[in-house]
């Protein structure tokens, strides 16, 4: 286990509007604020879904895709640097209207049907991600 103090910098609250692409939205919050680390929390509706499950086997993200009128119960997820650019990693529950949960790692294509309220905190330390060879994914690193 490794660990990192920080503190809290600046608070956002951010609201999108219909057919915003969450993901894209937070990562261009991200780059206009010169936000560099932090972690958010959002809630709202979407009427097309785009998530993905890690294959560790194949080491990529295999696509689900959804459509139709679904709540956003919770996406959570933070901001780290990767290459000195933002990077937004998510993960997305969504509820269907039988009550149905669907959930996975946020990718392009969340698109807001109503809105997305996101609460998003910026931290001061800065915490970067780096490849990780083993699972071919780039981790956080607190070395």
């Amino acid at each position: 286990m490794k660990i990192c103090e920080t503190g809290i910098d600046r608070m956002f609250i951010i609201k999108l509007e219909p057919k915003d692409d969450i993901l894209e939205s937070l990562t261009l919050a991200a780059k206009e604020n010169s936000i560099k680390n932090g972690f958010f929390t959002a809630i709202g509706a979407i009427d097309h879904a785009k998530i993905g499950y890690y294959q560790l086997d194949q080491k990529t993200y295999k696509p689900i895709t959804l459509d139709g009128d679904f709540e956003v119960v919770s996406c959570i997820g933070n901001i780290t640097l990767k290459d000195n650019s933002p990077l937004i990693h998510a993960h997305l529950v969504i509820a269907d209207k039988d009550g149905h949960a669907f959930g996975g790692h946020l990718l392009s294509g969340c698109l807001v049907s109503v809105t997305c309220e996101i609460f998003l905190l910026e931290a001061k330390s800065q915490i970067i991600r780096k490849l990780d060879d083993k699972f071919q994914l780039s981790l956080i690193s607190l070395d």
